[in-house]
């Protein structure tokens, strides 16, 4: 039988959560306040104490940096961090934390910080040094409360997410945040502006530097948390990312090479190894240069399976949450193998039932067997974890599982994606860029490095872009045939890591059946972020053309384009 994991103590303790956070849910309105910025960066203050300061963090960065990295680019906003303080090492460093104040020194504060930064975004986590110094912890709520009022009526527009504070590894001190965040839900829900978010639950002892402050692997987890709850605030039904990697340099690399987490009766694919490998290779790609290979010995006809570890994440599972991803199995045997996903209540995606787009589970056993996987091609697997929202991934597998047969297997597994996306939700096709690889055309590029097969060829890392200084540029690319063009996602300058003032200002999107005679498909006239998606109603093409009007945001004349997306939905 497939190898299988979950405990009962651990499903009890999922369930009670879960219960929690539904409870959570229902206090606070589905139509809470939300900001729609246009045609500039959106200005977010973190304010709080000296976790949002950085105690603890190796580089005095807290979860800002990875945030950062997270908002710009993960989901492709323009960001403008803003505050008073200064500190750590990202971009944007400011920030308003502040070592030791309670929530009352906060509140008298608040007023000038708003008046000088004018935000439309507050991250609020305030209250642990109320809990630990044992200050009027009774009234605390209320307190929290006269913060929230003092911001809406300085600043009625903005929107304030409010944490579940993190825990403490004083029991004493712990009791008492408990306590606090227990009534947090009830006080945001009374406030129109505000929205609550749950940063207590998943951050563990294992989390904290000391008594009251995370270590690095604790901001991470913070940052993630952080940036699923601003997906409700800023998505604007745009895709959100909540973990992508093409396996290339400068992407997410793997946490782990060749690190099994559970294995029977499966060895190495040569005499030299003796377990299941997985690790980055520059051999096979489908997008870029770099995919994940995979290689192992089935030595039983009765029972093998070897689960690998290869990411450690931390992602809120939401109802439009999809998992996608390519593999490229060398042998009938490489097709058993599959992505999977550990919670950390325990469970994993193998085992919960979830099904690809063909309705075969998604357990490395059932896909093998399902006969949908073919050898030597790239095959694209879509899995909706909409029927696993409010869990929490805490690492990505790479498992191998075949009851019955013997024998070597290799492959590849490239462009592993979790996004919030209700498009791929709704159609895998969605998750099939049909401008990959295809035959592109351009005005003339700044360097003969960066021409316009760069704006296709499925990454952003190694600044593979194409960059032209000509007036009026464009950039089209030959879909091969003529098909359904329905969304076409542009990343720009900061999607590649550079500056947000790179980012093209105004450009359209055109189709054609001919290469000669161009319907306008999208105009945009107004952009700042390093990301924009274009949907409209579908139209027909075998050629989609960029048209440049405003190359930058601060009116220079370069334009650089870092990868051009077609899809049929």
């Amino acid at each position: 039988m497939p190898y299988q994991v979950g405990d009962p103590m651990r499903a009890l303790c999922r369930i009670l959560g879960a219960t929690v956070l539904a409870l959570a849910a229902v206090l606070i309105p589905a139509g809470a306040h939300a900001a729609v910025i246009t045609g500039r960066p959106v200005k977010i203050m973190r304010l709080g104490d000296s976790i949002t300061w950085g105690a603890g963090s190796s580089t005095t960065s807290s979860y800002r940096a990875e945030l950062w990295q997270r908002l710009v680019g993960g989901a492709g906003l323009a960001s403008d961090v803003v505050g008073s303080g200064h500190d750590g090492v990202l971009p944007d460093p400011d920030h308003e934390g502040h070592s030791g104040w309670r929530i009352e020194q906060i509140t008298a504060s608040v007023d000038g910080w708003l008046a000088t930064s004018r935000p439309d975004v507050i991250l609020l986590h305030i209250g642990t040094n109320d809990m630990n110094q044992d200050f009027d912890v009774a009234n605390a709520p209320a307190r929290l409360g006269q913060l929230l009022d003092r911001i809406r009526t300085d600043l009625p527009a903005a929107t304030v997410l409010v944490a579940a504070i993190v825990p403490s590894t004083d029991a004493t001190v712990n009791g008492r945040i408990n306590a606090f965040n227990a009534a947090v839900p009830s006080v945001v829900a009374q406030r129109p502006n505000a929205r609550f978010v749950d940063l207590n639950t998943t951050i563990g002892a294992a989390d904290m530097a000391d008594s009251l402050h995370p270590n690095d692997g604790g901001y991470a987890k913070m940052a993630s948390l952080w940036y699923s709850a601003l997906e409700g605030v800023l998505g604007a039904g745009r895709d959100w990312p909540l973990f992508r990697s093409g396996l290339e340099p400068g992407e997410t690399a793997p946490t782990w090479t060749d690190t099994v987490d559970a294995s029977l009766n499966v060895g190495g694919y040569n005499a030299s190894l003796t377990t299941m490998e997985t690790g980055p290779r520059a051999e096979i790609a489908r997008g870029g240069t770099g995919a994940l290979m995979y290689s192992g010995n089935d030595l039983s006809a009765t029972q093998s399976y070897s689960y690998m570890r290869v990411f450690d994440v931390h992602l809120r599972i939401a109802s439009n949450s999809v998992l996608t991803y390519w593999i490229y199995p060398q042998q009938t045997s490489g097709t058993f193998v599959a992505v999977d996903l550990r919670f950390t209540d325990g469970s994993s995606l193998r085992d919960s039932g979830a099904v690809d787009q063909y309705g075969v589970r998604a357990h490395p056993e059932f896909q093998g067997e399902g006969g949908r996987l073919v050898v030597n091609r790239w095959n694209l697997v879509r899995v909706n974890l909409g029927g696993l929202a409010g869990r929490t991934v805490d690492r990505v597998h790479l498992g191998y599982d075949r009851p019955a047969g013997t024998g070597v297997f290799r492959g590849y597994v490239d462009d592993i994606t979790v996004a919030d996306s209700s498009r791929e939700a709704a159609d895998a096709a969605a998750a099939d860029d049909v401008a990959l690889k295809r035959a592109t055309t351009a005005s003339a590029p700044c360097v003969a490095a960066e021409d316009a097969a760069k704006a296709a060829d499925g990454t952003t890392a190694g600044n593979s872009k194409w960059c032209t200084g000509v007036p009026a540029a464009t950039w089209q690319v030959d879909l091969g045939a003529p098909g359904t063009v329905r969304t076409v996602i542009v990343r720009h300058a900061s999607a590649g890591g550079e500056t947000l003032a790179w980012n093209t200002r105004a450009f359209r999107i055109q189709t054609s059946t001919d290469g000669t005679t161009w319907t306008p498909f999208a105009a945009v006239t107004d952009n700042a972020d390093g990301v924009t998606t274009s949907t409209a109603g579908p139209a027909t093409a075998r050629w989609v053309r960029l048209v440049v009007d405003a190359s930058q945001q601060d009116g220079g004349a370069v334009a650089r384009i870092y990868e051009i997306e077609v899809y049929a939905a």
